[in-house]
């Protein structure tokens, strides 16, 4: 099936969903790019999963229905569910909200940081304790299902399934599963030890080591910081009625944000002797409230690094003709209108304040613009996208909105190329812009 999926961009399920792009799958699914109509008449961005329908179709239509029904904002929503039938292949599609990202995307370069996963774990364990209090189960916690919607983390609901209902998986098991997946009766507690492996796995990029056939549980590496090393610890009980429920591993969580803020006793008169001519060591300004609540696979997505540097600056910065403009703005990002070395508006990049707290050090997006004779542009394209694709976004809107001046009675009918340059941090958004050679 892995082949055929790709030949069906193009097509269309049930006459009203287009397969517009593929965007990945498996023997067993694949997830294409479509669109929905909404009620309001909007046509929006969708993904839409086709799998062969099976003996079990009829009840996994009704689960998807279900879960259609359930609203919650850290899980992913299904508008519509059905039958469909492509080159005589008998298929059930599932069209929901699209997900520009998942965590699975992001391991292979590299782990998350500890203050990444206390931002990303709580709409996680919010969704997952919705779906236990409704009387499901996730079924499949690992990165892949764990996405992100704009500045939202959200869980898969495509996968929901009654707890001790045969899921047809019996025997087949994957490297999240617990020892008793073997009898394909999926649980709540199952939902918990998934949730230690992928934790362990999103700090390190390995899965703990363990043998499903042994006794002891999964060996968790002294890398992963507390509380995440307890926390996985209690997700991996082999006796599962000992596992911590999604509440205890809220609290857990909530307890460490507390005693991160607590205030630290000052040293008493010998402590402050036995210290003294020691180098003060910088303090930690705590995590507060605010900051753990900060949703966003978002926190990670955006602020992930590539693996290879962009090039130097001076690649993007020709000597020929080097006029240029370099101004800084605010960090809710302004439009400046300017007439200096050619530029007559200068429009910055809008970027939402969850966005900007996710930036570890300097962004850097450089766009290449093709300029028409009136000083518009005509033209945008990325030069150098840098590490994240929300920036890179904002970056090609804003640059799309220059203005520039009119070209001279001696370039009239010829293309002006500009080169400009966004640099992001969290305190501010600095642009500039170079005249290319012509």
């Amino acid at each position: 099936m892995s082949e055929t999926w790709k030949q069906w961009e193009g097509r269309t399920v049930d006459g009203r969903f287009p397969l517009e792009s593929y965007l990945g799958g498996s023997d067993h699914s694949a997830v294409f790019l479509t669109r929905w109509q909404s009620a309001a008449g909007d046509s929006e961005k969708a993904a839409i999963k086709l799998i062969p329908a099976g003996p079990d179709a009829e009840k996994q239509l009704a689960r998807w229905k279900v879960a259609g029904e359930l609203n919650h904002p850290n899980l992913i929503r299904i508008f519509e569910a059905g039958h469909c039938e492509l080159d005589s292949k008998d298929l059930l599609y599932v069209v929901e909200e699209y997900a520009e990202e998942n965590l699975s995307q992001i391991l292979p370069e590299r782990a998350l940081t500890a203050e990444e996963v206390r931002a990303t774990l709580p709409p996680v364990l919010k969704a997952l304790q919705f779906v236990h209090e409704k009387g499901f189960v996730q079924g499949r916690i690992q990165p892949s299902n764990i996405l992100a919607i704009g500045d939202q983390v959200k869980l898969s609901s495509d996968a929901l399934e009654v707890p001790g209902e045969s899921d047809g998986r019996a025997g087949v098991t994957t490297a999240y599963d617990p020892p008793e997946a073997a009898t394909g009766a999926p649980s709540p507690t199952a939902d918990v030890w998934q949730l230690g492996m992928t934790l362990v796995e999103v700090l390190t990029q390995h899965l703990p080591v363990w043998d499903r056939a042994g006794t002891t549980a999964p060996e968790i590496p002294l890398t992963v910081p507390e509380p995440f090393r307890e926390i996985a610890g209690h997700c991996f009980e082999r006796d599962a009625a000992r596992r911590w429920t999604i509440a205890e591993i809220g609290d857990r969580l909530e307890s460490a944000k507390v005693e991160s803020a607590l205030p630290v006793p000052a040293p008493s008169a010998a402590q402050t002797s036995a210290i003294a001519g020691k180098p003060k060591e910088s303090p930690k300004w705590p995590y507060g409230v605010g900051l753990v609540a900060l949703v966003a696979l978002a926190f990670f997505l955006l602020a992930r690094q590539k693996p290879s540097s962009p090039p130097p600056e001076a690649q993007s910065t020709p000597a020929p003709q080097p006029t240029a403009t370099e101004n800084s703005q605010p960090a809710t990002g302004t439009t400046t209108p300017s007439n200096q070395s050619g530029v007559v508006r200068r429009v910055m990049p809008q970027v939402s304040p969850n966005a900007r707290r996710t930036i570890q050090g300097r962004i850097k997006v450089r766009v290449k613009v093709e300029v028409d004779a009136a000083g518009n542009v005509a033209k945008a394209t990325l030069e150098s996208a840098g590490p994240s694709k929300y920036f890179s976004r904002v970056a090609l809107e804003a640059a799309r909105n220059w203005k520039f001046s009119p070209a001279p009675a001696s370039e009239q009918g010829a293309t002006r190329e500009w080169k400009l340059q966004f640099a992001f941090s969290r305190t501010n958004t600095e642009g500039s812009a170079v005249r290319a050679a012509p």
